[in-house]
């Protein structure tokens, strides 16, 4: 099977889009996000002072400072939020939120959604995607199905990307790193001939570290596991007059790494440093919309089509280490997304949304592992379609109540129609800068087609196969939950302290179980508990310096000991600063520190608590000239050697110098 990304439909659709767009006036210079709005709220952004869901906004100021270059980079930084990478840069990474299961975080791009149908647990893989041309990371936490649906159930995380405006101006950077890094990137922005465009061309490549511990190594010499990312993104914006406006979207990701899965070899030694194990993933976005402004605005309907399309390809070659084994396995996967929401002011301080929506998703899988014969063979193909409606009122009474209630109702294929709902008020004193929310909500997420519809053979002959058998009979996973959270300005915009308590009750998570003859399948598994809190101090003594300190506490109970309940801490802190001694020099920092948590062994598969480490990372630049710009950081400072994910070791000290062009 042809795994590569169909780019004639792809080219065919941004065709017809760039004609559509030729013709209409332009849009005002609009570009960019104001700070104080959260766009993931719901169909409609709010003023983040009338929000009570828990929310952390990473800008591209953020970015910026302390030069994060991935998702999972960013991520690192926010409460209640854990991402375990198994490896270096463009290993898998897995993001846990609140003590909820890596599948159970909705991960969006520009409002729609993103995770590759074709992943066996319906979970994100962070590392795919890089930060180049993304204005803002939204994260709100708690469950979030009252808005967004399946999967929200842990939180929704909003990649959001740049728009362009005004007079034209491109940046070129070039950065160079001492594990063999070399990170390039080209973009444009602003209006030509009527159009506000933001263009994008960026490649991350490193040779990396060896991913593999020395004490999985069983004296074979270190290999480099490189890692490539090239990425291309674009975005038009305009107006047909001043009742309407258009947006599209496009995005092209090719992502190239050198893995260590291991396997056995001909004398049946385990071995884990795997020379020839290397993956491809393609990914592909395509996402167009209408808004329209009517009733002099107080009526606000937008259409939105997305597609997405996934492509992945692992092969493993023999070596001198595994000198009987071979892998070559394609997935496919992919999204259609569409939905129209209304947004009506039914009074300056009381607005509706009403919404529908429609997605199917399909997957397939083929290919071959052979260890010597021992062969396994995935064979799975299936589809599925769901439809949504939803409506939500947010109020606001003077300056000091506001609530949020929201209500949606889905209808996925061959699953009961399940409603969730939501309850979001909260009060603010402005005399003493004090804010209380509190929310309650409940989510649910369909199993992943695999779950339900997958197929793979194990035999060695003459030895009776082992299958893997999806289970189309499992139930849906469903939360719910509450938080509570205060929020206290000591100081006036320059002291400010908080606390959430949060409580989420998880049931019918699914996991793989095995019978006595080696045969899998999926099934839903006892319900657990999580619950913490999230706290933080914010400093800003002088307006050239910001420090935040982070906080999270989470306790899990299960009703049964659970192998899903593994690789999330009880404790995490980090402390971020940005300095900005003068007006051409920035400096940040981030530290972060993680508690040891229960994870299986790669080599016994036995529990375990890793020992907890200590991550630092410093970064700097300097306006040398008008458009000039050097950079510099590094990261790991304190070269710790670390394995987040266990046998999976993360890079050591990495040392990079840059240089940025604008004009």
């Amino acid at each position: 099977m042809n795994n590569s990304i169909p780019r004639g439909r792809i080219l065919a659709a941004l065709t017809t889009g760039l004609s559509a767009f030729a013709a209409m006036p332009a849009l005002a210079d609009t570009a960019g996000i104001a700070p104080d709005i959260l766009v993931t709220a719901g169909a409609e952004p709010l003023p983040t002072k009338e929000v009570a869901s828990s929310y952390t906004i990473i800008t591209a100021k953020d970015i910026e400072a302390h030069q994060y270059r991935t998702l999972p980079d960013a991520l690192a930084s926010v409460p209640g939020v854990t991402v375990i990478q198994s490896g270096g840069t463009g290993s898998l990474a897995s993001i846990f939120m609140r003590g909820t299961n890596s599948n159970q975080t909705l991960v969006l791009l520009n409002g729609q959604p993103i995770g590759d149908p074709a992943d066996p647990r319906g979970a994100f893989n962070a590392a795919n995607l890089t930060l180049d041309g993304v204005e803002r990371i939204e994260v709100v936490r708690g469950p979030q199905s009252a808005l967004y649906g399946s999967q929200a159930m842990g939180g929704v995380i909003n990649i959001i990307t740049r728009q362009g405006a005004g007079t034209p101006t491109s940046t070129l950077r070039v950065e160079a790193g001492t594990l063999g890094t070399l990170n390039t990137s080209a973009s444009s922005a602003g209006s030509v001939a009527g159009t506000n465009y933001f263009l994008s061309a960026a490649r991350q490549a490193t040779d990396g570290s060896d991913v593999t511990p020395a004490n999985l190594r069983f004296g074979a010499a270190k290999e480099k596991d490189a890692s490539e990312n090239v990425a291309f993104s674009g975005r038009l914006d305009r107006a047909f007059n001043e009742y309407l406006t258009g947006s599209l979207f496009a995005q092209y990701n090719d992502n190239r790494m050198d893995l260590d899965e291991g396997g056995y070899d001909s004398s049946f030694n385990a071995v884990y440093e795997d020379i020839g194990n290397r993956s491809r993933v393609q990914q592909a976005f395509l996402t167009g919309s209408l808004a329209g402004r009517f009733a002099d605005g107080s009526w606000r309907p937008k259409l939105t089509l997305a597609y997405s399309h996934y492509a992945s390809n692992t092969v493993d070659f023999p070596d001198r280490l595994l000198d009987v084994y071979s892998e070559n396995i394609n997935t496919r996967g992919e999204r259609l997304n569409a939905s129209f929401d209304n947004a009506i002011d039914l009074s300056d301080s009381n607005t509706l949304t009403l919404g529908g929506d429609y997605s199917r998703e399909e997957f397939s899988s083929n290919g071959l592992q052979n260890f010597d014969g021992y062969l396994i063979t995935p064979a799975s193909s299936a589809s599925t379609h769901a439809y949504g409606v939803s409506a939500s009122d947010h109020q606001s009474w003077g300056e000091n109540w506001f609530a949020t209630a929201s209500l949606r109702y889905d209808m996925p294929a061959d699953f009961k129609k399940k409603l969730t709902w939501s309850i979001a008020p909260g009060y603010y004193i402005p005399s003493t800068d004090t804010r209380f929310t509190v929310s309650y909500a409940t989510a649910f997420k369909v199993p992943s087609l695999y779950q339900r519809f997958g197929y793979s053979v194990s035999q060695s002959p003459p030895f009776p196969a082992s299958i893997y058998t999806g289970n189309p009979d499992l139930k849906p996973e469903e939360s719910r939950g509450w938080e509570a959270g205060v929020e206290q300005g000591i100081l006036p915009n320059a002291l400010k302290v908080g606390a959430t308590y949060f409580n989420n009750r998880i049931e019918n998570a699914v996991s793989i179980v095995y019978d006595l003859a080696g045969n899998s399948t999926a099934a839903n598994t006892p319900a657990f508990n999580t619950h913490g809190i999230e706290a933080f101090i914010e400093a800003t003594p002088m307006k050239s310096l910001t420090t935040r300190l982070n906080y999270t506490f989470t306790v899990l109970d299960a009703d049964t000991f659970s192998t899903t309940l593994t690789r999330r801490p009880r404790h995490a802190a980090t402390w971020t600063t940005e300095w900005r001694p003068d007006d051409k020099t920035t400096i940040g920092s981030t530290l972060q520190w993680v508690d040891p948590y229960l994870d299986v062994t790669r080599d016994t598969f036995v529990y375990t608590k890793p020992a907890s480490y200590l991550v630092v990372n410093l970064s700097a630049s300097r306006v040398i000239a008008k458009g000039l710009e050097l950079t510099a950081r590094v990261n790991n400072l304190l070269d710790r050697n670390y394995e987040p994910a266990n046998g999976f070791q993360a890079a050591g000290i990495e040392a990079l110098a840059g240089i940025a062009v604008t004009f």
